[in-house]
């Protein structure tokens, strides 16, 4: 029965209609990560080095890849004008706060490593930013609170008669709120009550958009709405880059590949090379991508307090107080020490 099943498995895989031939693979742990970007807006900029892998059981951040330290990078413009980087921690190198990216002008990236590596991007030119045209937000009622909601709208306008590209980063920046202790009894002083933080949830998935079939006309942005589950303060920031066509596929074979479930038409899953490449070893593997683009900003407040039906209010208020949103069962003098509040950044809003 053995030999049988031996068999089957076999002539399914003879029988298999796509043959790969030559097929190699590569360890790539000792590979270089490269990542950075320049734009019109001010500095400084920051440019980050670090292999892919590492792993130490006594330091849980070297799962994000080991840094790399003492390497000299600098930024080159194409009339020959040098920034240097200070290394500001360790794989962490940033530019003089007094930089600024030039429209129109070219750019690359050049790191020499601790043990001699010489690593160079391509030129890129800085192109010309592109604001949003629109940016709202709109108040979508609902029976329950779990799907009361803000619609977000916001859009590009294309320039007519060229080819654009386009690479969006959002950032929710969420206020919270925590429960203060009971006071301590007299003659005690009462401690600060610090119960309003922020945290700026994390979000890696850019949008990407092109205008191969809305050229000259306004692209609408892909947006998930904001729930109405508090009435906290919470602010979208959308920052869009002009990308060239390069940096364009570079993130869209990215988001591919992020988004594979299986399927008989995805693509198959390959190391994707950005626009780095080592000079002095053509066959280290350097990954990453250095940006130059034109870069625009812009923060919209999305009020959850005003304009609210007074009756999806009372719903909101006996929602929190149900699932006990301000930590009642754990009050704390100061929110920053929240450590359950997932990416929790103070007090103050950040500045980016």
């Amino acid at each position: 029965m053995k030999r049988l099943l031996v068999f089957l498995g076999l002539l399914g895989l003879f029988s298999c209609e796509t043959e790969i031939t030559d097929f190699k693979t590569k360890n790539l742990s000792d590979a270089l990560v490269v990542y950075g970007e320049i734009s019109n807006l001010a500095g400084p900029y920051t440019v980050r080095l670090n292999y892919t892998s590492a792993y130490s059981p006594f330091d849980p951040t070297e799962f994000q890849g080991q840094p790399i330290p003492g390497a000299a990078v600098r930024i080159v413009d194409e009339a020959g004008s040098v920034i240097a980087l200070k290394e500001m921690q360790k794989g962490m190198y940033q530019t003089p706060a007094t930089f600024q990216g030039q429209i129109g002008k070219k750019y690359r990236l050049e790191i020499r490593t601790a043990d001699g590596l010489e690593i160079a991007s391509n030129w890129q030119q800085l192109s010309v930013p592109v604001g949003l045209k629109t940016f709202t937000s709109t108040y979508q009622n609902a029976d329950q609170v779990k799907d009361m909601n803000f619609k977000l709208q916001a859009s590009i306008q294309d320039s007519r008669g060229t080819e654009d590209y386009y690479f969006v980063k959002r950032q929710d920046l969420i206020q919270f709120l925590t429960t203060c202790p009971s006071p301590p009894p007299p003659p005690a002083p009462v401690p600060i009550c610090y119960n309003k933080c922020w945290q700026a949830s994390q979000n890696t998935q850019p949008i990407l958009m092109e205008d191969t079939f809305l050229d000259g006309r306004e692209i609408a942005l892909p947006l998930e709405s904001i729930p109405y589950d508090d009435f906290t303060e919470w602010f979208v920031q959308l920052e869009v880059y002009h990308v060239d066509k390069l940096a364009y596929q570079y993130w869209k074979r990215q988001e591919d590949q992020r988004i594979l479930d299986g399927g008989i038409f995805d693509k198959i899953p390959a190391q994707i090379i950005g626009n780095l490449t080592c000079l002095n070893k053509p066959d280290r593997q350097v990954l990453g991508y250095f940006m130059v683009a034109g870069k625009s900003k812009e923060r919209k407040f999305v009020d959850r307090y005003q304009g609210i039906p007074s009756e999806s209010y009372q719903k909101l208020v006996s929602y929190i107080d149900f699932n006990k949103l301000r930590h009642q069962n754990t009050p704390l003098w100061d929110c920053r020490l929240a450590a359950w509040i997932p990416y929790n950044v103070g007090l103050t809003l950040p500045v980016y």
